[in-house]
């Protein structure tokens, strides 16, 4: 028997999306995993989609607009993995992610191991913005810079994750580059370009593309200068 995965999911009203990401869980070719999905209290068909699949549902607290760090790490004390797979409600995985995952980290060494992520049903445009991100989060972590990206969701081993106390939950964003770097000294993260991760571009479509990169520019600017993110993601937990 291999290493079981935390399947950690934050949501709240992702009724549309949840379906796909939780059917691509179970299509894994790798089959030891838990799914732990952390509720914001969410006043649309959210929960009946978890639950529909049998899949533990926690309640988290909704303590300020946006507290998806408080719903990890709510959801990697409670869970029971030795691997820590944080995914967000939007994404769907393809089949082969954990096994992927499970090789990698069975070399002790390894801290985490991340993925390439595209857009799901996108647009020729957004595909090259995902593709020209990917290609920085490459070389970045080849240069140990390690993380500039909001949405790789990497798979951490929870010796390291929980070595630097999981997730910051006073930053409204930037969680993920906050954790990439405090938990850096601890082992390397390994970049695969496969297998994918596919991601709906809603909020990019939202934001225009233009105010969507203007915003990401903000956000690495606040945490870097002043070790804060002063507004938080309006749609999220």
């Amino acid at each position: 028997m291999g290493s079981l995965f935390s399947i950690i999911i934050p949501t709240l009203n992702e009724e549309e999306n949840l379906e796909a990401c939780l059917h691509s869980v179970t299509q894994q070719t790798y089959g030891e995993y838990e799914v732990l999905i952390v509720d914001g209290g969410s006043d649309d068909g959210t929960l009946e989609v978890a639950e529909s699949y049998g899949f533990k549902v926690l309640e988290a607290e909704k303590r300020r607009p946006h507290d998806v760090a408080y719903a990890k790490n709510l959801g990697a004390r409670r869970s029971r993995g030795d691997l820590l797979f944080f995914l967000d409600a939007d994404m769907v995985m393809g089949p082969r992610c954990l096994e992927v995952f499970e090789v990698y980290l069975q070399d002790p060494s390894v801290a985490a191991v991340l993925c390439r992520v595209l857009p799901l049903k996108g647009r020729p445009l957004e595909r090259l913005m995902y593709e020209l991100n990917n290609v920085a989060r490459r070389f970045s972590n080849l240069l140990g810079v390690y993380e500039f990206s909001y949405f790789s969701c990497p798979c951490y081993r929870r010796s390291c994750f929980e070595k630097v106390g999981g997730f910051r939950e006073d930053l409204y964003a930037c969680e993920d580059l906050d954790l990439a770097l405090r938990a850096r000294h601890l082992g390397r993260y390994i970049y695969v370009s496969h297998p994918l991760l596919w991601t709906s571009p809603r909020r990019l479509r939202r934001w225009t593309y233009r105010g969507y990169i203007a915003r990401y520019l903000r956000y690495l600017a606040e945490y870097y200068l002043l070790d804060r993110v002063t507004e938080p993601y309006e749609d999220l937990l």
